[in-house]
Protein backbone atom coordinates (compact mmCIF):
# COMPACT_ATOMS: atom_id res chain seq x y z
CA UNK A 1 0.00 0.00 0.00
CA UNK A 2 2.77 2.35 0.75
CA UNK A 3 4.29 2.02 -2.49
CA UNK A 4 0.67 2.51 -4.08
CA UNK A 5 0.24 6.15 -2.02
CA UNK A 6 4.12 7.23 -3.19
CA UNK A 7 3.23 6.73 -6.67
CA UNK A 8 -0.39 8.43 -6.14
CA UNK A 9 1.66 11.15 -3.98
CA UNK A 10 4.36 11.38 -7.23
CA UNK A 11 1.47 11.57 -9.86
CA UNK A 12 -0.44 14.41 -7.86
CA UNK A 13 2.97 16.30 -7.40
CA UNK A 14 4.23 15.90 -11.18
CA UNK A 15 0.13 17.30 -12.43
CA UNK A 16 0.19 20.17 -10.02
CA UNK A 17 3.79 21.45 -9.70
CA UNK A 18 5.72 20.59 -13.11
CA UNK A 19 3.16 19.75 -15.94
CA UNK A 20 1.89 23.24 -15.77
CA UNK A 21 1.95 26.37 -18.13
CA UNK A 22 0.57 30.12 -17.18
CA UNK A 23 -2.91 28.89 -19.65
CA UNK A 24 -3.16 25.97 -17.39
CA UNK A 25 -3.67 27.99 -14.55
CA UNK A 26 -6.32 29.85 -15.60
CA UNK A 27 -7.87 27.09 -17.59
CA UNK A 28 -8.33 24.48 -15.11
CA UNK A 29 -9.81 26.17 -12.23
CA UNK A 30 -12.17 28.01 -15.02
CA UNK A 31 -13.86 24.53 -16.16
CA UNK A 32 -13.64 22.55 -12.89
CA UNK A 33 -16.68 24.20 -11.05
CA UNK A 34 -18.79 24.82 -14.28
CA UNK A 35 -21.51 23.21 -13.01
CA UNK A 36 -21.61 26.32 -10.06
CA UNK A 37 -21.55 29.12 -13.06
CA UNK A 38 -24.70 30.53 -14.12
CA UNK A 39 -24.70 30.07 -17.56
CA UNK A 40 -24.39 25.78 -17.43
CA UNK A 41 -28.15 26.04 -15.84
CA UNK A 42 -29.04 28.32 -18.90
CA UNK A 43 -27.07 26.64 -21.54
CA UNK A 44 -26.09 23.54 -20.90
CA UNK A 45 -29.13 21.86 -19.45
CA UNK A 46 -31.41 22.57 -21.96
CA UNK A 47 -28.55 22.03 -24.44
CA UNK A 48 -28.70 18.38 -23.52
CA UNK A 49 -32.52 18.15 -22.95
CA UNK A 50 -32.92 19.71 -26.58
CA UNK A 51 -30.65 16.82 -28.15
CA UNK A 52 -32.48 14.03 -26.47
CA UNK A 53 -35.87 15.68 -27.48
CA UNK A 54 -34.34 16.21 -30.94
CA UNK A 55 -33.16 12.26 -30.85
CA UNK A 56 -36.00 10.46 -28.97
CA UNK A 57 -39.07 12.89 -29.07
CA UNK A 58 -41.37 12.81 -26.42
CA UNK A 59 -39.25 9.81 -25.01
CA UNK A 60 -36.60 12.01 -25.34
CA UNK A 61 -37.93 14.05 -21.77
CA UNK A 62 -37.93 10.55 -19.93
CA UNK A 63 -34.24 9.60 -20.97
CA UNK A 64 -33.29 12.77 -19.74
CA UNK A 65 -35.04 12.20 -16.18
CA UNK A 66 -33.11 9.23 -16.22
CA UNK A 67 -29.81 10.82 -16.85
CA UNK A 68 -30.43 13.40 -14.14
CA UNK A 69 -31.74 10.27 -11.52
CA UNK A 70 -27.96 8.33 -12.72
CA UNK A 71 -26.16 11.70 -11.77
CA UNK A 72 -28.33 11.87 -8.10
CA UNK A 73 -27.10 8.25 -7.79
CA UNK A 74 -23.95 8.94 -8.75
CA UNK A 75 -23.07 11.78 -6.69
CA UNK A 76 -25.15 10.37 -3.49
CA UNK A 77 -22.81 6.96 -3.75
CA UNK A 78 -19.46 8.63 -4.14
CA UNK A 79 -20.51 11.13 -1.39
CA UNK A 80 -22.15 9.04 1.10
CA UNK A 81 -20.96 5.39 0.47
CA UNK A 82 -17.11 6.19 -0.60
CA UNK A 83 -16.38 9.28 0.90
CA UNK A 84 -17.81 9.01 4.41
CA UNK A 85 -16.78 4.94 4.55
CA UNK A 86 -13.08 5.86 3.22
CA UNK A 87 -13.00 9.04 4.87
CA UNK A 88 -9.62 9.73 3.01
CA UNK A 89 -7.80 13.66 3.76
CA UNK A 90 -7.77 15.65 0.71
CA UNK A 91 -4.08 16.16 -0.39
CA UNK A 92 -4.43 20.36 1.07
CA UNK A 93 -5.09 18.82 4.38
CA UNK A 94 -1.95 16.50 4.88
CA UNK A 95 1.65 16.96 4.82
CA UNK A 96 1.52 17.79 1.38
CA UNK A 97 0.05 21.23 1.71
CA UNK A 98 3.75 23.32 2.39
CA UNK A 99 4.35 21.88 -1.43
CA UNK A 100 0.80 21.63 -3.09
CA UNK A 101 -0.69 24.66 -5.55
CA UNK A 102 -3.70 25.24 -4.20
CA UNK A 103 -5.94 26.64 -7.42
CA UNK A 104 -9.64 26.14 -6.21
CA UNK A 105 -11.33 25.35 -3.03
CA UNK A 106 -12.59 22.01 -1.88
CA UNK A 107 -14.58 20.19 1.08
CA UNK A 108 -14.66 17.43 2.57
CA UNK A 109 -12.94 13.99 2.16
CA UNK A 110 -10.83 13.33 -1.15
CA UNK A 111 -12.01 9.45 -2.49
CA UNK A 112 -13.80 9.26 -4.70
CA UNK A 113 -14.26 12.63 -6.87
CA UNK A 114 -17.54 12.92 -6.94
CA UNK A 115 -16.74 15.65 -10.07
CA UNK A 116 -15.36 12.65 -11.32
CA UNK A 117 -17.81 10.49 -10.58
CA UNK A 118 -20.62 12.46 -11.98
CA UNK A 119 -18.73 13.64 -15.14
CA UNK A 120 -18.29 10.26 -16.54
CA UNK A 121 -21.50 9.08 -15.17
CA UNK A 122 -22.86 12.08 -17.67
CA UNK A 123 -20.15 10.27 -20.47
CA UNK A 124 -21.16 7.25 -20.39
CA UNK A 125 -24.89 7.69 -20.31
CA UNK A 126 -25.17 10.41 -23.29
CA UNK A 127 -22.80 8.09 -25.49
CA UNK A 128 -25.46 5.33 -25.32
CA UNK A 129 -28.22 7.44 -26.34
CA UNK A 130 -26.38 10.09 -28.28
CA UNK A 131 -23.68 8.68 -29.89
CA UNK A 132 -22.50 11.93 -31.96
CA UNK A 133 -21.84 13.18 -28.27
CA UNK A 134 -19.62 11.01 -27.38
CA UNK A 135 -16.02 12.59 -27.95
CA UNK A 136 -17.58 15.63 -26.72
CA UNK A 137 -18.78 14.80 -23.37
CA UNK A 138 -15.62 12.17 -22.87
CA UNK A 139 -13.61 14.88 -23.13
CA UNK A 140 -15.14 17.10 -21.28
CA UNK A 141 -15.18 14.53 -18.26
CA UNK A 142 -11.21 14.12 -18.91
CA UNK A 143 -10.59 17.57 -18.59
CA UNK A 144 -12.53 17.63 -15.26
CA UNK A 145 -11.34 15.10 -13.80
CA UNK A 146 -7.60 16.27 -14.56
CA UNK A 147 -8.62 20.01 -13.43
CA UNK A 148 -9.17 18.15 -9.81
CA UNK A 149 -5.98 16.61 -10.01
CA UNK A 150 -4.01 19.70 -11.38
CA UNK A 151 -5.80 22.61 -9.10
CA UNK A 152 -4.22 20.44 -6.25
CA UNK A 153 -7.53 18.95 -4.60
CA UNK A 154 -7.93 15.07 -5.55
CA UNK A 155 -5.50 12.05 -5.39
CA UNK A 156 -5.63 10.81 -9.53
CA UNK A 157 -6.62 7.84 -7.69
CA UNK A 158 -9.74 9.62 -6.53
CA UNK A 159 -10.11 10.70 -9.78
CA UNK A 160 -10.00 6.80 -11.37
CA UNK A 161 -12.03 5.70 -8.40
CA UNK A 162 -13.95 8.31 -9.36
CA UNK A 163 -14.30 8.13 -13.04
CA UNK A 164 -14.89 4.19 -12.74
CA UNK A 165 -17.94 4.64 -10.21
CA UNK A 166 -19.98 7.09 -12.54
CA UNK A 167 -18.87 4.69 -15.64
CA UNK A 168 -20.75 1.70 -13.64
CA UNK A 169 -23.60 4.30 -12.89
CA UNK A 170 -24.07 5.40 -16.31
CA UNK A 171 -23.78 2.10 -17.79
CA UNK A 172 -26.56 0.65 -15.08
CA UNK A 173 -29.09 3.46 -16.01
CA UNK A 174 -28.29 3.55 -19.83
CA UNK A 175 -30.02 -0.30 -19.39
CA UNK A 176 -32.93 1.27 -17.47
CA UNK A 177 -33.19 3.82 -19.58
CA UNK A 178 -33.42 1.83 -22.55
CA UNK A 179 -36.00 0.23 -20.57
CA UNK A 180 -38.00 2.93 -20.15
CA UNK A 181 -37.28 3.81 -24.26
CA UNK A 182 -38.79 0.40 -25.60
CA UNK A 183 -41.76 0.77 -23.09
CA UNK A 184 -42.68 4.22 -24.20
CA UNK A 185 -42.19 2.83 -27.88
CA UNK A 186 -44.34 -0.20 -27.34
CA UNK A 187 -47.53 1.99 -25.85
CA UNK A 188 -46.85 4.21 -28.74
CA UNK A 189 -47.72 1.81 -30.81
CA UNK A 190 -50.49 -0.46 -29.43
Amino acid sequence: MDFLYELDKSLLLKINREWTAPWADAFFPAITDLHKSPWFFVCLVPLILGLFIWKYKKSGVALFVVLLLALGSSDLIGNQLFKKTVARARPGDTTLSTVLIIRSPYGGYSFTSNHAANMFCLAKYMSEFIPQATLIVYSAAILVSYSRVYNGVHYPSDVFGGGLLGWLVGWMYSILGKEVYNRLRKRVTL
